[in-house]
């Protein structure tokens, strides 16, 4: 079995093998790729063949960088690649029923009205914004982590994460013109 020393592992200087990485970070990949994604059977698909790959290329690893981060590369990588081959459809409403399950009649009229409408806002942003924001909260990773997946500084990360916010903040809330604009 693959052992290596990893900083993120709470047992500091324990050896980790690949299962326990596989444990630790599983739902964060498919999270962030179920998020991404329209079909939950291939968001699933595609985190089993991130995982097979980073299994395949663990020998190539560099033990001094973050596990996550390498991980979250290569789970980008397939993303963009399945795009690539497909017409872009992001965030479907089964994906996004983040809200608890409601209750009534009214209640699940008005949840599927809000699933709706943050659909139709995050399919709005600009690709980098929307990855940005999946890698955030999907995956569950930090600035940090989010800037080498993409290739690009943290600062950078930080101002891609604000305007994106700022322009799902205006659409939310602003009914009148600002509602269909995206702010940049």
């Amino acid at each position: 079995m693959f052992q290596l020393k990893t900083k993120e592992a709470p047992e500091r200087d324990g050896e980790v093998s690949f299962g326990e990485l596989y444990d630790r970070h599983f739902n964060a990949v498919n999270r962030y790729l179920r998020y991404r994604m329209d079909n939950s059977w291939d968001a699933d698909d595609l985190t089993a063949a991130v995982f097979l790959k980073a299994l395949e290329n663990f020998h190539q690893f560099r033990r001094e960088s973050n596990f996550a981060v390498w991980l979250f590369r290569i789970a980008h990588n397939a993303y963009i690649d399945y795009l690539r081959g497909r017409r872009e459809r992001v965030f479907s409403e089964d994906e996004l029923a983040l809200l608890e399950a409601p209750s009534g009649p009214e209640e699940a009229l008005l949840h599927t009205e809000e699933v709706r409408q943050l659909k139709d806002m995050l399919r709005r942003l600009p690709p980098e914004q929307r990855d940005v924001i999946s890698l955030r909260y999907a995956g569950e990773l930090k600035f940090g982590q989010i800037a080498p997946v993409l290739g690009k500084s943290e600062a950078a990360v930080r101002m891609i994460h604000h305007r994106a916010l700022k322009t799902l903040r205006a659409n939310y809330s602003g009914h009148g013109e600002e509602a269909g604009k995206i702010v940049r």
